[in-house]
């Protein structure tokens, strides 16, 4: 197995000094900048598959890198997705991955300085010693998806946490579960990492209901009070389901004011993405509860149960 490293741009370590590892995911906080002059030497005498200005560039903005233990590149890429979307599913910003390798940002830190004794001299005593190009080969390949978020969001943290990542990486597994028995997964998987990079507003949240919709692909008719009462139903492990229909009908209500070219606004201090997006999260989060995707039909028997139940 080999640990391969994805520097992640837009999140805060808290609580994380030193690095974290588990059995496939570990955390690893930023320690050192790579100069220019590391990424020259990193794009002349190793395996980049991206420009070396484009991963000097990239890297500006990360603070931590996630670790991933896998067979193979293709694995850990295709492990990246669902940490990603669980990472969303627990309430952090939206964030980029920014490119994956085969060594740390904390290994090829000053792999420039340390090919000579003067260099060497030059560089922080926690520099000095480490990988060259003389004994490794760093390997960088693109990040494996576009994500990232093209406006700042109040309400969500960007700061994680120890527990929280232990959090996310119990979720990956329930969410691996779920994904091999209801495809739909893979489409909001999608919708999850692309939303928030689209620029205009009005349309990211179009996209974000493109995911709500799937789940209930029946829903032809009565669309609105529909949606909002199956979400409300799918809800009703985790809380209030009558507060969480009538924030999806009004979700809902900014969606089609949209796509019939309307302009969206916040309203009573609520802004409509934020309000879509945490339908759609905790959406998510429902699903991990119930450890499946129940049909349009099992919801209405849980309601019928449910309303004989208080009778």
């Amino acid at each position: 197995m080999v640990t391969y490293y994805a520097p992640l741009a837009g999140l805060i370590p808290k609580e994380l000094d030193d690095p974290i590892q588990g059995e496939e995911y570990g955390l690893a906080p930023r320690k050192w900048d790579v100069s220019f002059f590391d990424w020259a030497e990193l794009g002349s005498k190793h395996k980049l598959h991206i420009p070396y200005t484009v991963g000097d560039m990239r890297l500006k903005g990360c603070n931590l890198e996630l670790t991933i233990t896998a067979e193979s590149i293709d694995e850990a890429q295709g492990k990246i997705l669902p940490f990603h979307v669980m990472m969303y599913a627990r309430g952090l910003h939206p964030f980029s991955v920014q490119f994956v390798s085969n060594y740390s940002v904390n290994d090829y830190a000053g792999i420039c300085s340390r090919k000579s004794s003067y260099g060497l001299d030059l560089l922080p005593e926690g520099l000095r010693t480490g990988i060259t190009s003389a004994t490794a080969c760093v390997e960088i390949w693109g990040a494996p998806y576009t994500s990232g978020s093209a406006s700042s969001r109040d309400g969500l943290t960007r700061s994680l946490t120890p527990d929280l990542f232990a959090q996310v990486v119990d979720d990956v597994q329930r969410w691996r579960d779920l994904r091999d028995k209801h495809p739909v997964c893979l489409f909001l998987e999608r919708v999850l990492t692309s939303s928030p990079v689209v620029s205009d507003d009005g349309q990211s949240l179009l996209h974000v209901w493109t995911g709500l919709e799937s789940i209930f692909p029946k829903v032809q008719s009565e669309v609105s009070f529909r949606l909002a009462l199956y979400l409300a139903q799918l809800q009703a492990p985790l809380g209030d389901r009558q507060e969480f229909f009538q924030r999806a009908k009004r979700s809902y209500g900014d969606r089609s004011k949209v796509a019939h070219g309307g302009a969206i606004k916040a309203k009573g201090g609520v802004d409509p993405w934020m309000e879509a997006w945490s339908i759609l999260t905790h959406t998510v989060c429902a699903m991990l509860e119930r450890r499946r995707v129940p049909t349009e039909e099992e919801l209405i028997q849980e309601l019928l149960v449910a309303a004989d139940a208080s009778n």
